[in-house]
This record gives C-alpha cells, structure tokens and sequence, in this order.
C-alpha cells in the first residue's frame, strides 16, 4: 500500500475536479495548465501515480482515475469544500482568502473531524461557489487486486465499480466473489495472477483496480 502525498493529493484532486467524465482521460496538457508545470513534470507525476495504481495512464490520451484514486480524490475535494464553506459561513471569510486556506487544511484534517464539520454546517452540499461536495464514502474491505504485493494471497470480497464489461471478462474466467488468487507480477500495464486450480490470469490493469481482496 502507498500513502498519498500532498502533491500526489493534489494531481489527483486536480484530475477529479477537471475531468470532463469519469471514463473519460484527461489530457496532461489540462494538469499542466493547471499547475503551471512543464510538460515532463506532469508525464513523470502521472507515470508515478498510474505505477500506484491510483490512474490509468493512456499514452496520447491522458489519465482516469481508478476506484483507490478515485476515492483519494473525493475525499480530498470534501475536505477542501467543507473547509471552504467553516471559513465563510462561519468565520466571514472571502471565498478566494477561504480557497487558498482550504488548499492547506485538506491534506492535515483526519476524517473524523472532516465527518464532525460536515455535521456542524448541517451537511452542506456544495461549496461556496456552488461546486458540489462528493458524500461521504463507505469504507471499502480490504484493498484493490491492483496494491497487492507479489506473492501474497487474497481472496475476492468485492467487484467496485460494477462495470459490466469488466463483470462480464471475470465470469468468463470464473473468477467471482470468494475466489482465491495469488498475485504472480505487477506491470503499469497489468497484474498477473494463479487461481486455485493452477491457471494463471493476467489481467489489464484497469480491472484489477476494481477488484476488492482480503488475505487468504
């Protein structure tokens, strides 16, 4: 497992907020815009973060998030919105002065203080300047398929998202919820794994994302 960083914190709020669809990349040219970094800096960072599994990284085309970065993203943009909201309902800030602030606070409130300020604005919806702030997320079990170390052992506890050509490729091969699998290689581009019965998978990047595991 990887711990996010601030700057791997901010790419991937950044790509949650600029994304046009979820399923659809986000060209580097937009973070490199938006950060005002050079072209290298952004390729590298999203080379970076699509090696820990939280983006899809599509050569020529741009980044997705998977469900980890995803999740890493959506909580990021709640603090950062109900941070914004603490510092303008409630202190009387500017909203651009409460932006900036808010840019610090997102990466240090824990998030069961980040659950107790949502319960104190009474559960705003969106932030000041009408973007909207995403739920709070149910915790998932275990880990994706995609942060499992080589050798380890895990079994299936949940498919998330519930992407049907995704469900459709796994039932092919007979692997489903309670399935045992032992991860074999890790690539950017794919995991390779053995199931019980002494075949072995490989599987696209992409998929393993979604597939949630426990240990064995």
């Amino acid at each position: 497992m990887f711990t996010a960083t601030v700057t791997s914190e901010d790419y991937l709020g950044a790509i949650y907020r600029l994304r046009e669809a979820p399923e659809t990349p986000l060209p580097l040219s937009h973070l490199q815009e938006h950060f005002n970094f050079t072209r290298v800096s952004v390729h590298e960072m999203a080379l970076k973060l699509a090696q820990r599994r939280w983006v899809i990284y599509y050569p020529y085309q741009g980044v997705t998030l998977t469900a980890e970065g995803e999740r890493i993203a959506a909580a990021l943009v709640r603090r950062h919105r109900l941070w914004e909201r603490f510092l303008t309902d409630m202190l009387d800030l500017p909203w651009d002065e409460a932006h900036a602030i808010a840019g610090r606070l997102e990466h240090a409130a824990p998030e069961a203080v980040t659950e107790k300020l949502a319960r104190l604005l009474g559960e705003p919806t969106s932030c000041p300047h009408g973007g909207p702030i995403p739920p709070a997320l149910p915790a998932q079990p275990g880990v994706t398929l995609s942060a499992v170390e080589p050798g380890s052992t895990v079994v299936i506890v949940r498919i998330f998202p519930e992407v049907p050509e995704v469900l459709h490729q796994l039932a092919m091969l007979g692997i489903g919820l309670h399935t045992a699998v032992q991860v074999r290689q890790q690539t950017p581009e794919a995991i390779g794994i053995a199931l019980s019965d002494g075949r072995e998978v490989t599987l696209p990047a992409a998929v393993s994302a979604t597939i949630w595991v426990t240990p064995a």
